[in-house]
């Protein structure tokens, strides 16, 4: 076969090339690397014609920039050894003297031996990307710079805080931030509660820039309710910083800048822990500016180790006073405090050992630690106090005894302490007589409830969020051919079968989204036996974990009893088919003989009296056909009947030649037999007189059928265009058999109705939806 594909020759490449801004080049594999080819449009990119890189040696490379050359000849010399291609960025200076930046992808090409033949490279300019990245490394050097300020300006507040033991150490602490932030005024507001419970605060350091009026004796910012600056005040306390210009505040915030002359402004709390101290502020008087975010991070840090710092100087104040509580701090315990040495001779105890024990503090002085110990104990006391040598302060329990000579149970915690130079214990003792008795409880109480769970007539489970079982009783273990042991700590889906997955899946959603679920189960047991259980399960939390707790009963039996339900369900569903199939044929049995009655007779009068009859039993008969053709086999639905009942009346009643159309708007509404037959017939009693006596003496007509159902209640209209009822006479004539029949048939459903012979016969009936199902219904019609 011909190939018919063809290659661009190298004419072809360079006109594509000629008015593109991609320069193709060719050099060859060797030193230097001479330029053998380039593309025409070199001379518009670069301002030098091809005849120059051609004939120049080195041409091409001595315009790189010098900072760049070497990295470029490296790479020509890279491919040249290993194969491949690489590129290269770097500057180039222009015939016109400009420095451009220039972005090449060269390739080692190979002749047929398989040896290098030529670089094949393309070239384009990319000046404008490379100075974006270029003004963009700038931005972030420059940010970098300033982070490494704001560090610089955190390590030595840091540092002069952590040596620092009085608070005018803010005076510097507010000038180095000054300079680092480039702020016009730095300060620091610290807050104060008068006796009534009042929220002041009051400026006590400032460090300016040059040039700026200081504020610090300005007696207006001293004693300040929060109440006169509320947005301040609402985010300060809940630890929020302020950083806005002064025009996007609100009043009175706004008013009280401005007439400080202050452009923006930059607050951060002062907090350590939940103690807020105050504030230090940033000010801005000339320019308008907002504070960056690594800026805001540093001097959060910093603000949190001045929080720390202020926490220390409070705590050294208070030291104190502190140490003249402490004694009755320890007397106020509710347990043995004591110190001991380590010969066990008495240091230190409270008055709540004095009290548990029975003996003075002059008593206590002379004695030991053994002396509260029972003797039978001391071993064990010498054990504990081996843990406390080993830093184990898990704790122990050791009794005491009081000195009449009774024996209490105690918890011991100990550490190791210096006191006076030397190394002593600390033991505090708490009196667990009544946790003791607790547990007694508890365990009497775990027994009980375990007794119970197992004497449980079904099985019981508690799972875990897993679905390990982490408690269950016998029974369930019995159920499924195991014992307790081997079943805890298994998943409860090991108990059950592939099939069961889905189910238990959807039923484990539920249980998650409701809390509660009921299901049946069918677990499997050691044997492979599928089991049939009821189980209920809800949720539960414990020490902040979800369980599952359930029971579970074998439903074996009740399903058994289910199927022949069922069955017998079934068998009784035939039957009623087939007594409605019978009843269906035998009234088409008594519609037959009426027929034939019909033919022995030539009273017209009374043909058309047994034609009536005939379809009132059709009537009925095909309420049965749709019962044993339907699922319900005591509702059916309206709809479908009612427009074969029109077909069947429409097919025995002669109407002359007039053109009578019936039209019906039903819908879809079921009703049971008791309502359905009664309803049917009068229907048919209504259609037959419309479609018999309405249209004489008229060429065509119209007959409506409309049923509805709206919140319960049936809706009926029946409307013909007919001649109606002219006279008091004509009105007379429906006090007939069929009027009879109608009237009764609708007080049987227990209907309200009316009827209207102007322009036509109307009638409009209503009655209740009967929503019990029914099976029988009585024709009472006298």
């Amino acid at each position: 076969m011909k190939d018919n594909r063809k290659t661009l020759t190298s004419s072809e490449v360079e006109q594509l090339f000629e008015d593109g801004s991609i320069v193709v080049f060719k050099c060859k594999p060797s030193f230097a690397y001479p330029t053998t080819f380039v593309s025409k449009n070199v001379e518009k990119i670069l301002g030098f014609t091809r005849d120059y890189f051609l004939t120049t040696p080195s041409a091409w490379a001595n315009r790189i920039h010098p900072e760049d050359r070497k990295r470029v000849s490296d790479s020509f010399h890279n491919i040249l050894e290993h194969g491949g291609a690489a590129i290269n960025e770097y500057r180039f200076k222009r015939k016109d003297g400009r420095i451009v930046w220039l972005r090449d992808e060269i390739k080692l090409l190979y002749n047929e031996s398989g040896e290098p033949s030529s670089i094949l490279g393309t070239s384009f300019e990319i000046t404008d990307r490379k100075i974006s990245e270029l003004e963009a490394q700038r931005e972030i050097e420059n940010e970098l710079r300033n982070r490494l300020s704001f560090q610089n300006a955190l390590s030595l507040c840091s540092n002069l805080l952590v040596d620092a033991s009085e608070i005018s150490v803010f005076d510097e602490v507010l000038k180095i931030l000054q300079r680092t932030t480039g702020s016009d005024r730095v300060y620091f507001f610290t807050n104060e509660t008068t006796p009534e419970g009042r929220l002041l605060v009051s400026q006590k350091f400032e460090a300016c820039a040059e040039g700026v009026i200081p504020e610090i004796d300005n007696p207006e910012l001293q004693n300040i309710p929060y109440k006169e600056f509320p947005f301040f005040y609402q985010r300060l306390k809940s630890n929020l910083i302020v950083n806005r210009p002064t025009e996007e505040l609100p009043s009175p915030e706004k008013e009280l800048m401005q007439a400080q002359k202050i452009s923006s402004v930059l607050l951060l709390p002062v907090f350590q822990g939940d103690d807020w101290f105050g504030f230090i502020g940033f000010d801005s008087l000339g320019e308008v500016r907002s504070w960056e975010h690594y800026e805001l991070l540093t001097l959060r840090t910093t603000v949190e180790i001045i929080g720390n710092f202020l926490k220390r100087i409070s705590m050294k104040e208070t030291l104190i006073q502190q140490r003249n509580f402490t004694q009755q701090i320890l007397d106020s315990l509710p347990s043995i405090l004591t110190v001991v040495d380590r010969k066990m001779n008495l240091l230190l105890w409270n008055k709540t050992g004095e009290k548990l024990t029975g003996y003075s503090a002059d008593e206590l002085k002379n004695m030991s630690a053994f002396d509260f110990v029972p003797k039978e104990d001391h071993k064990q006391f010498i054990g504990a106090m081996k843990e406390i040598l080993a830093h184990n302060t898990a704790g122990q329990e050791v009794n005491v005894q009081h000195k009449r000579g009774m024996v209490s149970p105690y918890f011991w915690r100990g550490n190791i302490i210096e006191m006076d130079g030397k190394e002593a214990f600390l033991l505090v003792g708490l009196n667990i007589s009544k946790q003791k008795e607790m547990e007694r409880e508890l365990i009497e109480e775990k027994r009980f409830a375990d007794a119970i769970i197992d004497g449980l007539p079904g099985t019981f489970f508690m799972l875990d969020e897993k679905l390990n079982l982490v408690r269950a009783n016998k029974n369930l273990a019995q159920d499924i051919g195991y014992s307790v042991e081997e079943i805890l700590n298994q998943k409860i889906l090991n108990y059950f079968s592939a099939h069961d997955e889905q189910q238990l899946g959807s039923s484990l959603k539920e249980l998650f989204e409701q809390g509660k679920v009921s299901m049946e189960t069918s677990p499997v047991s050691k044997d492979g036996n599928e089991l049939s259980r009821n189980v209920n399960a809800v949720l539960f939390e414990r020490g902040g974990e979800t369980f599952i707790i359930g029971t579970g009963q074998d439903i074996s039996d009740l399903k058994k009893r289910e199927g022949e339900l069922r069955a017998s369900i079934h068998e009784k569903e035939v039957l009623l088919q087939e007594i409605h199939h019978r009843v269906k044929n035998n009234l088409a049995v008594i519609s037959g003989l009426l027929e034939l009655q019909v033919h022995e007779y030539s009273d017209p009068t009374f043909s058309r009296l047994i034609q009536e009859s005939q379809m009132r039993i059709q009537t009925m008969a095909m309420i049965h056909e749709k019962l044993y053709q339907s699922e319900s086999l005591s509702r059916i639905f309206i709809h479908e009947y009612i427009d074969d009942l029109i077909d069947q009346i429409r097919s025995s009643i002669k109407i002359g030649n007039a053109k009578i159309s019936v039209s019906t708007e039903i819908e879809d509404v079921e009703l049971n037999i008791n309502q359905a037959i009664p309803f049917a017939l009068a229907l048919n009693e209504i259609i037959s007189n419309s479609l018999e006596h309405a249209f004489k003496g008229k060429s065509q007509g119209k007959v409506t059928v409309k049923l509805e159902e709206r919140d319960g209640v049936i809706y009926s209209t029946i409307k013909d265009d007919g001649v109606g009822f002219s006279t008091e006479e004509d009105l007379s004539t429906f006090n007939s058999l069929g009027m009879t029949l109608i009237k009764s048939l609708l007080s049987q459903i227990e209907a309200e109705w009316t009827m209207d012979g102007k322009g036509g016969v109307t009638y409009r009936i209503e009655f209740r939806k009967d929503m019990e199902k029914g099976s029988s219904s009585s024709l009472d019609i006298i």
